[in-house]
């Protein structure tokens, strides 16, 4: 599979008029994935289309063209093996010229399925804009390992820190490979002597647990200075922090203010067992709970702001701010749907069959696939709100303003 700055090199260069290219956006998330439940879902939105095609007044190659793309991404989606380690996937078809690019997306916003002139990359530049780069720091007693995780996938910076390794007698810091941090610490256990009439095997215990948490203090100390260099060389701009450790949390009192801003949250995950693999489904599993719980957040802040003129719901309303530029945030309950119409010379979807302008709007099955395209080309958030409770909250869509009205 090509690299993401491949594939959309490929898909932007070509010319495809005039014929259509069709984009599926298609979520993976583990519950979608049982009893092969993608497929299905899949089958029903080429229903949908097929029949949207028909309606648009094509011309039959062009339409043979889309139905041999949808052809193309079932006999993909076949095979499990394509599926691999990705929360969603993109594909991108228009089999009279010859293209077919698949993207591995981390997790999508809702499937969708549109054919259109352009191929529709606008939801994968969104994603990766919002990932974004995250630092990973896996820290236990004896090993410290830091990942970076992107879009595309996630790599260990193998010369960040060497193992820690405690010893009864001292506690070292990892020498030349540390940076920020070389050769900073090196602790020695107190002397084995006492005045005279001390009970010796209370003083023992009393330096046995303050060695403990000083060498704890240490540590923590030493991944801050080290996550520093890191940040300075590779400007990630969120940091989750793994660990099968009860006391991990206290590392918040050691983060630099810049770190600190930026973490996103722990995982719970063995350093010295930990796969690429499962670090970024950890991640991926973080970020995705942290997604629902800003649901009710953003829902009360609609329905608060709606109030002050700076929010509306409601799909005419949203269009109406969409065709003005002034949706900063859109929010999309998963499972709202309406059928409405596409406008395709000014490239906008209206709830009635008629345009601003001179052309002929055609129908299609869920008009909500197309607001959210307007709302990515007008640089807006997406949020779509999983949470069935906060579904009923507001009437389908609702967007949060730029400007009050």
């Amino acid at each position: 599979m090509n690299s993401l700055k491949e594939a959309l090199g490929i898909l932007l260069k070509e010319q495809y008029a005039p014929y259509l290219v069709s984009s599926l956006y298609l979520r993976l998330a583990p519950e979608d994935r049982t009893d092969r439940k993608y497929l299905r879902v899949f089958k029903d939105m080429v229903k949908a289309q097929r029949e949207s095609l028909e309606l648009r007044g094509l011309e039959r190659d062009v339409i043979n063209s889309a139905v041999e793309d949808f052809e193309r991404m079932e006999e993909f989606l076949s095979k499990p093996e394509n599926l691999e380690n990705c929360g969603g996937i993109a594909l991108f078809s228009c089999s009279a010229k010859k293209v077919f690019v698949p993207i591995k997306l981390p997790y999508t916003y809702r499937n969708r399925l549109m054919v259109a002139p352009d191929p529709l990359v606008r939801e994968i530049a969104a994603i990766d804009e919002e990932l974004g780069i995250i630092g990973v720091l896996l820290i236990d007693r004896k090993h410290v390992r830091f990942f970076l995780m992107d879009f595309e996938g996630i790599g260990e910076v193998s010369d960040f820190l060497e193992p820690l390794a405690t010893r009864a007698h001292k506690f070292h810091s990892g020498g030349a490979s540390l940076k920020g941090a070389q050769g900073t610490f090196r602790y020695s256990m107190p002397s084995r002597a006492s005045a005279p009439n001390m009970v010796q095997h209370g003083i023992g215990e009393y330096r046995f647990h303050m060695r403990i948490q000083e060498e704890k203090h240490r540590l923590f100390k030493i991944a801050n200075d080290a996550l520093m260099e890191a940040w300075k060389e590779n400007k990630f701009n969120k940091l989750v922090i793994g660990s099968i450790r009860e006391d991990i949390r206290e590392i918040e009192n050691h983060l630099h203010p810049y770190l600190l801003n930026m973490l996103v949250g722990y995982v719970r995950i063995n350093p010295s067992e930990a796969t690429e693999h499962t670090v970024r489904n950890a991640v991926l599993e973080l970020l995705w709970q942290k997604d629902r719980e800003q649901e009710e957040e953003l829902v009360n802040t609609l329905l608060d702001l709606e109030g002050k003129g700076l929010a509306v719901e409601g799909l005419s309303k949203v269009l109406e701010q969409l065709y003005m530029g002034n949706v900063k945030t859109l929010l999309v309950a998963e499972n709202f749907e309406r059928s409405g119409y596409f406008c395709p010379v000014s490239n906008i979807p209206v709830l009635e069959p008629k345009c601003p302008t001179e052309e002929e709007p055609y129908p299609v099955e869920d008009i909500v696939d197309e607001v959210i395209e307007l709302a990515l080309e007008e640089r807006a958030v997406v949020e779509v709100i999983v949470r069935e409770d906060l579904q009923k909250k507001f009437d389908g869509v609702g967007a949060l303003l730029r400007w009050k009205i």
